[in-house]
């Protein structure tokens, strides 16, 4: 079986970018740590006359030149499993999908655990027993950058599961999410592109796509929340009339409606594979780079919740599914409500990613509201 189409673009586009980022990202890695000793001693002196002690400065300069590093050694160890791929041409597209998805594994559990221990966070799962077999759609919540690693680091690798990452077109700027996330199952959305049904037809491609090990990962948020995009939502959804749907968004407090047609393309390809929802709570208040500068992350604990709904119990018409998936996403939102806590500004325990509190059983989380 081939890989999916991840991106509907040109060979030229495609490489006329990467001349731009991967020269560009591998500069600014090198600087990054020529540089180290001095914007260190910067930022040492920027808290000092912020009187920060708890060094925020110093860790969101340490955490950006990890993301810079992460990126070069990416880049370079993709082009290693390029050449390794023409040297010993046997081993076929499952071989070179597994070493590709091994390196974003590494890639993402890197930098998920060097964030954990720079802003000294505590990560605790569960419920993650769900997602031991597939396949499956995988639905998460949207809050934070951080929380785009969370699947590959606790649902791919510990379960070695293929899964299909939804994400939006602009990520192709990031080189190692451009160079292996075309080589793996991927879909890479334009929003707002004016073609509905090309952009849908990537999902449906990973949907059908799918066998026992696969899955297809999407936030059907479509964006990171904030309190001021909820209210754009709601508005939308008022001037176009949607009461029904308006009134049931408006009891949402911490995502966003959901929207339908990625979800619906997934269920009508493929209406035998079940849906497992992932809620997290802790990531609140830092959807945006200037929130994490700020110190916000320091001290959270996160916790991930993971639910199965069986593909039998989803109902089989668009009604039903729509009324279906705002009901589970209702669920969501409830579950946050209530574990989501004022959170310490106090430096935490920084928690190992790959030794976190055991999963529940595959029943789910037992609290979820």
């Amino acid at each position: 079986m081939t890989t999916p189409l991840t991106v509907a673009e040109s060979w030229r586009a495609r490489w006329t970018r990467r001349a731009v980022t991967v020269p560009l990202y591998l500069g600014l890695a090198c600087m990054s740590v020529a540089l180290l000793p001095l914007t260190l001693l910067l930022a040492l002196l920027i808290d000092a006359a912020r009187r920060n002690r708890h060094l925020v400065t110093l860790r969101c300069v340490l955490g950006l030149t990890l993301y810079l590093v992460c990126e070069a050694v990416g880049i370079a160890a993709s082009f290693l499993v390029w050449v390794a791929d023409r040297l010993w041409p046997g081993g076929g597209i499952d071989r070179s999908e597994a070493w590709n998805l091994r390196l974003q594994h590494l890639w993402a559990s890197t930098l998920l655990g060097g964030a954990t221990r720079l802003f000294g966070m505590r990560l605790v799962v569960t419920g993650r027993e769900v997602v031991r077999r597939g396949p499956l759609f995988l639905l998460s919540r949207h809050a934070s950058t951080l929380d785009t690693l969370l699947p590959a680091v606790f649902v791919s690798h510990p379960y070695k599961m293929r899964l299909g990452h939804v994400m939006k077109r602009e990520l192709l700027w990031d080189p190692c999410l451009d160079i292996v996330g075309q080589r793996t199952r991927n879909a890479f959305i334009r929003r707002g592109s004016g073609n509905r049904e090309r952009e849908v037809a990537l999902l449906r491609g990973l949907a059908a796509a799918a066998v026992e090990r696969d899955g297809v990962l999407l936030f059907p948020e479509g964006t990171r929340f904030t309190p001021a995009k909820r209210e754009r939502a709601l508005a939308h959804l008022a001037s176009t009339q949607q009461s029904a749907r308006w009134a049931s968004a408006q009891r949402l407090q911490h995502v966003l409606p959901p929207h339908r047609a990625g979800v619906l393309a997934l269920l009508e390809t493929r209406p035998d594979i079940d849906v497992v929802f992932l809620a997290h709570a802790g990531f609140e208040g830092t959807a945006n780079l200037n929130d994490i500068w700020s110190g916000k992350l320091i001290g959270r604990t996160v916790t991930l919740c993971f639910w199965r709904v069986p593909a039998a119990d989803i109902p089989r018409t668009t009604e039903g599914r729509t009324e279906w998936l705002d009901s589970q996403w209702g669920a969501v939102d409830a579950w946050v409500t209530a574990h989501a806590k004022p959170q310490p500004s106090a430096i935490g325990t920084p928690t190992r990613a790959d030794s976190l509190a055991p999963a529940s059983a595959d029943t789910g989380c037992d609290d979820r509201t």
